[in-house]
């Protein structure tokens, strides 16, 4: 399954060799005894890369979290329960072989988990229900103008559509067009009550 990560053309020799009813023929199987391994070992240095990134950006998600105002004001045990899911993901890619495996629970941790984790720091550090904290704000039963509190809502910034007519950068204008282009559909969004999560 990992073949597929490998920029070579060695896994399609091999397989070339093995589909010929001859191979065992001469001194074939030996050469390809020493292509196999060298191999084996540009799958283990792609499979290490692929880990120590996926490891880093899930630090960089970590540290972006740690810096958020709210998270700052959760007592230790609570800081220490949302750091808990980043270190059981680490341990989980320390372990796994499949770049495949590794690149989809980085993908759904970033579109998924990561963001159940920054809407877990906001009911944290949301202010209790008026029966908890006995707020005189509570509408009386049978007032109609009990409102629901909604939550912002996320969205993921790399899945904002950014009108930009060009499918590269290629000069400081290319750059100050795109920016533009971004701030644009960031502001709209925002516009919209929503957070955009980096």
């Amino acid at each position: 399954p990992n073949f597929a990560y490998v920029i070579s053309d060695v896994p399609a020799s091999i397989q070339s060799v093995l589909n010929d009813p001859t191979c065992f023929k001469g001194n074939r199987i030996q050469q390809i005894k020493s292509e196999l391994d060298a191999l084996a070992q540009e799958i283990d240095k792609q499979v290490e890369a692929v880990r120590a990134q996926t490891i880093d950006k899930l630090k960089t998600l970590q540290h972006r979290m740690h810096g958020l105002d709210e998270f700052q004001t959760l007592p230790d045990v609570r800081m220490a329960e949302l750091d808990a899911p980043y270190q059981e993901l680490i341990e989980h890619i320390k372990q796994q072989s499949l770049i495949a495996v590794i690149n989809d629970r980085l993908r759904y941790f970033e579109e998924q988990g990561y963001q159940k984790l920054l809407d877990k720091i906001l009911a944290l550090v949301a202010p209790k229900t008026s029966i908890e904290t006995g707020d005189s704000d509570v509408p009386e039963p049978g007032n109609n103008s009990l409102t629901k509190e909604t939550r912002p809502q996320s969205v993921l910034s790399r899945n904002i559509n950014i009108a930009f007519d060009k499918a590269w950068l290629v000069n400081e204008n290319d750059v100050d067009s795109y920016l533009e282009a971004m701030r644009k559909a960031l502001l709209e969004e925002i516009r919209k009550g929503k957070r955009i999560q980096i």
